[in-house]
């Protein structure tokens, strides 16, 4: 009790660096020339079988020179150890010390990632935990593990699990780990719940680097912001004032964000104000945030006098920055504004999302300038990785069937089936107005009739696959009451399969 555990030769954690080999493997790396020492190191005889304890001691002898160390733990997962078994967790944990302990942090995350994938995370806390003093390790290495989970792994659960464990042993994750934690768990509730957790236990262990920082909070804005529960806002900030924590410009990015989703554009433009007038400098997301709102409101005019601020203090657009700007021309009717966006956006290099070109054509065939709007989707997929989406193919059509450019629609639909789109009534029945305009009605009867066939088909279909699932629920009622009746009946296995046909086919008949 109280012991080392590396010191004590019955225990899972011993580590011997009185062994042999291990001896003979920390001196062949640290008295050999670079070149010499690996083929020194391949020549030497190994025990059969060669135990993890000496494995482990020989990152331990070489703790002085964490990189060596390092391509010893690669040099024995490859040249000692039996192929495709996966390398001993002790040996693991002794390279994740050393580079711990060295502040190689992304050696550790690699190195614990991998064992994360043949070992339960609690194994692994246990043997970082075992083995921690004899390395004189960071303490940041149980953040690493946490970490691991978090980055490589993608489970926020496990990750969750780590943090419990560090808080039972009384300390608390690093700042930015408990960030990232929150950040990456499925709710918000579970990320308030998790802060809690982590920022309400008492520790005489706690110092004042551990608190929570404003990222932690913006971690917790951001979860509850993702899920539109803005309302809950008021608790995170009450817990920032508790912490005196100042807000960053991430902070009043959120925030503003919820205003303008909700179109109350005025409360965001008061934290603008704010957030100016406390001298924090507003960067590409808040100029953003702020001319989607504009927009989202028809307030055009002063989402271009927040582009012109935003150019005029420096700050370079994104491509997100135009395309709110072209949406929002659009949403208000000026399609000459949104064009010109649109090629300020080009010159710049900047390529429009399918929907904001979706936005413009849909717009420029309201204005009845449909030829223009087809040389915009034209001129958009010579562009690479631009695919139009269905509606940008379904309003041309319609359109250009209206002003009687059958011949051109017709390309256009082959083009449209060409990537995949299947025309529906909507293309159809544009076609069919066109001919009865051009007093083709037997060409209109044919497609009439085409989509009447189309109807059936896609019923027929639909039919099938109710009576498929309506059969599929039978069988498992059958089974349901099978398995009550189980405990007092022998159920002849015979009689129950033709049972369960009788039932199906009886189910199916009644639907």
């Amino acid at each position: 009790m109280g012991g080392d555990p590396t010191a004590d030769p019955s225990s899972a954690y011993f580590i011997d660096a009185d062994h042999p080999y291990a001896a003979a493997a920390a001196s062949a790396l640290t008295s050999h020339r670079s070149r010499s020492k690996w083929s020194h190191l391949s020549s030497l005889a190994v025990p059969d079988p060669l135990p993890a304890s000496a494995v482990a001691a020989v990152p331990l002898l070489l703790r002085r020179r964490p990189h060596v160390a390092l391509s010893f733990h690669l040099f024995a997962t490859r040249r000692l150890l039996p192929s495709g078994s996966p390398p001993p967790l002790l040996l693991s944990v002794s390279a994740a010390h050393v580079a711990a302990a060295s502040r190689l942090r992304r050696a550790a995350i690699s190195l614990l990632s991998s064992a994360a994938r043949h070992y339960p995370h609690s194994q692994i806390f246990a043997a970082l935990a075992a083995t921690y003093r004899r390395f004189a390790s960071a303490p940041f290495v149980f953040d690493l593990l946490l970490l691991a989970y978090l980055r490589s792994r993608r489970d926020a659960l496990a990750a969750a699990s780590v943090a419990r464990r560090i808080l039972a042993a009384g300390a608390r994750p690093l700042p930015s780990t408990s960030a990232a934690l929150l950040r990456s768990l499925p709710s918000a509730a579970a990320a308030l719940d998790m802060y809690r957790e982590i920022y309400t236990r008492p520790s005489s262990r706690i110092n004042s680097q551990l608190l929570p920082t404003v990222h932690t909070f913006n971690s917790l804005l951001l979860a509850f912001y993702r899920e539109g529960k803005c309302d809950v806002f008021k608790v995170v900030l009450q817990e920032m004032d508790r912490y005196s924590c100042v807000h960053n410009v991430c902070t009043y990015n959120i925030r503003m964000a919820a205003y303008c989703d909700s179109k109350e554009v005025e409360k965001a433009r008061g934290l603008w104000d704010e957030m100016v007038d406390g001298g924090i400098q507003p960067d590409v997301p808040a100029y953003n945030t702020m001319i989607s709102g504009y927009c989202g409101v028809g307030e055009v005019g002063m989402a271009e006098e927040m582009f012109k601020d935003m150019e005029m203090g420096g700050i370079d657009p994104s491509v997100t920055t135009f395309e709110w700007l072209v949406r929002g021309h659009c949403r208000v009717g000026d399609i000459d504004a949104a064009m010109l966006v649109r090629a300020d956006m080009s010159r710049r290099g900047f390529q429009m999302a399918a929907e904001v070109v979706e936005e413009v054509v849909n717009v420029l065939c309201q204005k009845k300038r449909v030829k223009e709007a087809l040389g915009v989707l034209k001129e958009e997929m010579r562009k690479e990785e631009f695919v139009p989406s269905r509606e940008c193919y379904e309003v041309l059509i319609r359109e250009l069937c209206e002003q009687g450019e059958v011949e051109v629609a017709m390309r256009l639909q082959a083009e449209m089936a060409g990537m995949g789109f299947k025309a529906g009534s909507e293309v159809y029945c544009a076609f069919v107005c066109a001919y009865e305009k051009a007093e083709d009605y037997e060409m209109a009867e044919k497609l009439r009739k085409e989509l009447s066939a189309s109807r059936r088909k896609e019923r027929t279909i639909l039919r099938r696959q109710c009576h498929f699932l309506e059969h599929n629920a039978a069988c498992r009622r059958l089974v349901h009451r099978v398995a009550h009746r189980k405990e007092n009946v022998q159920v002849d296995q015979s009689a129950l399969k033709s049972d369960a046909i009788s039932m199906s086919k009886e189910e199916l008949s009644k639907t």
